[in-house]
């Protein structure tokens, strides 16, 4: 077997943020009994413990797999190292790429729909300016403003855009940028592949994520708030598992 620690490092991360997200989930269901399955409040915690279970999986796999390798030989006889090197590290980048697409994904939809519920006259539909709308600490659409969300938010936002241009920062103002997220500075210099995504990042920008999406949801002024339908919650579970009153 091949050095496997950092996988190991990554695996159980991940899974600790995935185990802390269904947590949260629990935690609302307690707390607001009323909301349904397919409350936009709910569904944000509900959908990113859902995400993460995508790469606690994959980085199994490759610690269990893809880093042994007899299971090389196996799927392909007499490919050897080379093959493997590869194969383990497209593989791992794709795990990361999905990750990354993911999480923003969820957060646009997500505040997308309490933003409209806060503010029914609100034509944001691009990432950043939901966030600055929904954020913004003059004239607050919430109680509270979470912590460190725009070096989080602008961070991840950036990376995304660079998975989207083969990992590459293509920024259409043509410009470099900086992001100085937990004291560290990460540099997106344009027509340049990123060189910096790392698991412990992720698993910070995951962390951070997390922590974002529950204070947003348990904000006075959106708790206050009626249903918000998450049309992206397609099916409804038995009543067995529906919430009580």
């Amino acid at each position: 077997m091949l050095q496997t620690d950092w996988v190991v490092k990554a695996e159980f991360q991940i899974e600790a943020i995935r185990k802390a997200a269904e947590n949260g989930l629990q935690a609302l269901k307690n707390d607001y009994p009323n909301w349904p399955y397919n409350d936009a409040r709910r569904a944000a915690v509900m959908r990113l413990a859902s995400i993460l279970f995508f790469p606690v999986v994959s980085l199994y796999v490759m610690r269990m797999h893809m880093h042994d390798p007899d299971w090389w030989e196996q799927y392909a006889p007499g490919s050897g190292v080379d093959m493997a090197n590869h194969g383990r590290d497209a593989f791992d980048r794709g795990v990361k790429g999905r990750l990354i697409v993911e999480l923003l994904g969820n957060l646009e939809h997500s505040f997308r729909l309490i933003l409209n519920q806060l503010d029914p006259t609100n034509t944001d539909w691009k990432f950043q300016k939901i966030c600055q709308s929904l954020l913004r600490p003059s004239h607050p659409r919430l109680d509270k403003i979470p912590a460190e969300w725009e070096p989080t938010l602008q961070l991840l936002r950036l990376m995304r855009n660079t998975v989207h241009n083969s990992w590459t920062h293509c920024p259409e103002n043509g410009k470099n940028a900086t992001v100085i997220f937990k004291g560290k500075s990460y540099e997106f210099i344009v027509e340049k592949p990123l060189d910096f995504v790392s698991w412990d990042l992720l698993g910070d920008i995951t962390r951070s994520v997390l922590q974002i999406v529950v204070e947003v949801v348990r904000d006075k002024n959106v708790v206050s708030l009626p249903t918000i339908r998450d049309f992206g919650v397609a099916q409804v579970p038995s009543a067995a598992h529906m919430p009580t009153s």
